[in-house]
């Protein structure tokens, strides 16, 4: 089963690549990531092929701390509509509550979490984990990760809080020099686990650019992505899909994985809703069909069925039909004659 990551993972990538000398559409192709992901940071793409990616490409150009770099350059901004929620969170324990509770929106696979220190009650850790058995985390990406955390430290308050200590679970593969620089503070290195320490007071220290009203909207947009449990299954799998779809497929099982639920449990609860997964998969298609043909610059037949999650532009038609009436050519043709009419 594919994981997959918001390809706002990618952000920076391609400029420190290209100053590495790498060719990054080679790279983007041996991993399965397509160059779209580059521009469209809300894409999602295999989570484990941009893991590979960094890896191969912190070797290939003989860049140990690429993960630190990529960190450094954007932040929590990576995160997208989370940043904005965490920027106007109450406290530091506010916007660690949130991320806690929002970064599935990021990656399913993704766990971010507070632990006590035992023995020393004045401090508190801030513990990464990729929770999915079918991916491997490695250094690039967990350097990443906790970069991300420590710049965030620094962004929501206003340079005044910093990490007392960041611990990784794996041998130094670059300079110690540039962690201690990228982590503003001490490393261990062979920890059990993935962790950037503070001290409890530090979790009631108040973020400066906290707007109620702004934290709402992004609560907001956030719970409309799925993080509202209230709303309709259906809607959340409508939006999921639309998303996945972005990725080349829509399969049943990765929907239920990215909603925590089995598949027979994801069909049931959709039944008690008046849907099926498959009509729902069928709705957005169509939809989404309608988009991709209505101007004159649209991708190609072959090319829309793909997006569509199609292996053949005949299985296209077959739904074309079934939808319209008509053809996918006889349905472009209509929709551009509306437009230039």
């Amino acid at each position: 089963m594919t994981v997959l990551v918001r390809s706002a993972t990618l952000s920076t990538f391609e400029v420190l690549a290209k100053g590495l000398g790498l060719d990054v559409s080679k790279l983007l192709l041996r991993f399965g990531i397509p160059r779209q992901a580059l521009h469209d940071p809300d894409m999602l793409i295999p989570y484990q092929g941009f893991i590979n990616l960094l890896e191969y490409s912190a070797a290939l150009g003989q860049c140990p701390d690429l993960g630190l770099q990529l960190a450094q350059a954007r932040g929590i901004s990576i995160l997208g509509p989370i940043s904005v929620l965490l920027r106007h969170a109450d406290t530091v324990g506010d916007a660690l509550a949130l991320a806690s509770r929002y970064i599935f929106v990021h990656s399913p696979a993704l766990k971010l979490e507070t632990r006590s220190v035992p023995g020393s009650p004045d401090l508190i850790d801030i513990v990464f984990d990729i929770t999915h058995a079918n991916l491997i985390a490695r250094p690039q990406v967990t350097s990443l990760a906790l970069g991300i955390v420590c710049q965030g430290l620094k962004v929501l308050t206003a340079g005044r809080l910093q990490a007392r200590q960041v611990t990784l679970p794996h041998a130094p593969v670059a300079l110690e020099e540039a962690y201690r620089q990228a982590y503003s503070c001490p490393v261990k290195f062979l920890a059990r686990d993935a962790t950037v320490r503070l001290r409890r007071s530090d979790l009631a220290f108040a973020i400066p650019e906290n707007d109620p009203q702004m934290k709402e909207l992004a609560l907001g947009y956030l719970e409309q992505l799925g993080g509202k449990p209230q709303a309709l299954l259906s809607d959340r799998v409508r939006r999921l899909v639309r998303n996945f779809l972005s990725a080349g497929h829509a399969r049943h099982a990765d929907i239920a994985r990215a909603l925590s639920v089995h598949p027979r449990t994801l069909q049931r609860r959709l039944a008690a809703e008046g849907v099926t997964f498959e009509s729902l998969l069928d709705e957005v298609r169509k939809a989404q069909f309608l988009e991709l043909t209505g101007h004159h610059a649209g991708p190609g037949m072959t090319q829309i069925a793909h997006i569509l999650g199609y292996a053949e532009v005949s299985v296209l038609t077959r739904s074309c039909k079934r939808w319209f009436g008509a053809t996918p050519r006889e349905m472009r043709k209509k929709a551009l004659r509306n437009i230039d009419s």
